[in-house]
């Protein structure tokens, strides 16, 4: 694309951020479909994903700090209404509130007053959350009592999630984020269940319909949203912030090197399963999005190998996502819907950083074809700026919200509108950086 279309696509995409910010101005105009209490406190759904949009604008546009204050508190009346503290991940409050006031905190959005004092309380659920998760995993592993669970360490209900938090949250949650690393450092060991040895982080669970079932019958999950690149990722960043345990590095080594046992190759390069049974493989890539599908797998792959300065994994992780955008371009395989979890904006988001961190050339000029395909599911008829993601959704997944909805497409959008890391670092929360 030549400078001045890349220029015109970039006013596009700020055009289109900020006409989704005034749309989600206001808690009170935002009239959707109702949520549950749980939901609208939720960073997937919720008023803390919502802020977090206000929070990053109002780096470069003051006037978004007061909309970033109003969804704040009304988080935070939310979160009162929502299930008992400490027993959600990342996503779940109390964490999601959490994660949202420290972003706001470090920088113009920030208010005095009362939030330190929330800060902090929030901090020390999120530390408890994490340590009786970790206690829960010890004691599991120590009596063998069968397979682990998501909420063990996946992203989104679990310990990769809650030690995204907790790397920023300083020296108070030091214990809790080093009993947390231990804990996902052990998973990453072989278990024996019925007399069976599997991966340490194989679930007993249905893989299609996440029901309980016979760990025979479960499945190793390979999303970066609920499966082995989420606790990957985590140890990564914890690396190379400094945050370390014995063992890590072998755990580490253990995860890149077992993903890349079982990667797949076609015609249009490498690729991964969404997810690994004993039963037969279904041979086919799984989407090209953040939560499932190769693009996040090989950005975990890449942050392992930035971790410890191992080229092979960085260069195995940059190919994979060139060929998932090859394969998803010719194809016509490319996500339908505006979101970051499974739609262009994760997939926009995802290959911003990892073409910023390696300096790849192929990445870079995927990103204004990824931004104008984004930018072709606006609707300025649609209630957030946004057409609605196609076929049938689950009933309180919010069209507004940070996850699947407007406020995640124009999270990313701001990214490639302005060419520069975020603020915020919003995107810690999908472990991306």
């Amino acid at each position: 694309m030549n400078p001045a279309g890349a220029d015109t696509l970039r006013e596009r995409a700020a055009e289109t951020v900020a006409g989704v910010a005034r749309r989600l101005a206001e808690p009170d105009a935002v009239a959707a479909r109702p949520v549950s209490a749980f939901r609208a406190a939720s960073l997937s759904d919720g008023a803390p994903g919502i802020a977090l949009l206000h929070a990053e604008l109002a780096h470069t546009d003051p006037a978004h700090r007061a909309a970033a204050h109003l969804w704040l508190r009304h988080a935070a009346a939310r979160a009162r209404q929502a299930a008992a503290p400490g027993r959600q991940g990342l996503y779940g409050p109390p964490a999601a509130l959490s994660y949202a006031l420290h972003r706001a905190a470090d920088g113009p959005a920030h208010a005095p007053g009362g939030q330190g004092a929330a800060r902090a309380h929030l901090a020390r659920v999120v530390a408890e959350t994490a340590l009786a998760r970790a206690e829960w995993e010890e004691q599991r592993l120590a009596g063998n009592q069968g397979c682990t669970a998501f909420p063990a360490y996946d992203v989104v209900s679990g310990q990769a999630g809650l030690g995204a938090h907790l790397l920023e949250l300083g020296r108070p949650a030091e214990p809790a984020l080093t009993r947390l690393l231990r804990s996902l450092t052990a998973l990453t060991r072989p278990v024996r269940v019925d007399g069976r040895e599997l991966p340490g982080w194989w679930v007993a669970l249905d893989g299609a319909s996440y029901r309980p079932v016979a760990p025979a019958e479960g499945h190793a999950n390979l999303g970066m949203a609920h499966g082995t690149p989420g606790p990957l990722a985590l140890l990564a960043l914890a690396w190379r912030q400094g945050a370390r345990v014995p063992g890590q590095r072998a755990a580490i080594t253990r995860l890149a090197r077992w993903l890349l046992a079982r990667r797949r190759t076609d015609g249009a390069g490498t690729w991964w399963p969404g997810q690994l049974s004993l039963g037969p493989e279904l041979p086919r890539p799984g989407r090209p999005s953040w939560c499932y599908g190769t693009p996040g797998i090989a950005r975990a792959l890449h942050l392992a190998g930035l971790a410890l300065d191992v080229p092979e994994w960085r260069e195995a992780g940059v190919e994979a996502l060139r060929s998932a955008l090859r394969r998803a371009a010719a194809g016509g395989a490319e996500p339908d819907e505006p979101g970051l979890c499974h739609g262009l904006a994760g997939l926009l988001q995802t290959t911003w950083r990892t073409s910023r961190d390696s300096g790849d050339a192929e990445l870079a000029g995927h990103l204004p074809a990824l931004a104008a395909r984004l930018l072709d599911l606006a609707d300025d008829t649609a209630p957030f700026g946004f057409a609605p993601a196609p076929g049938e959704r689950p009933s309180e997944e919010h069209p507004g919200g940070f996850l699947t909805g407007a406020a995640g497409a124009a999270l990313a959008l701001h990214t490639f509108a302005t060419g520069t890391e975020p603020a915020t670092r919003w995107d810690r929360a999908l472990l991306l950086a």
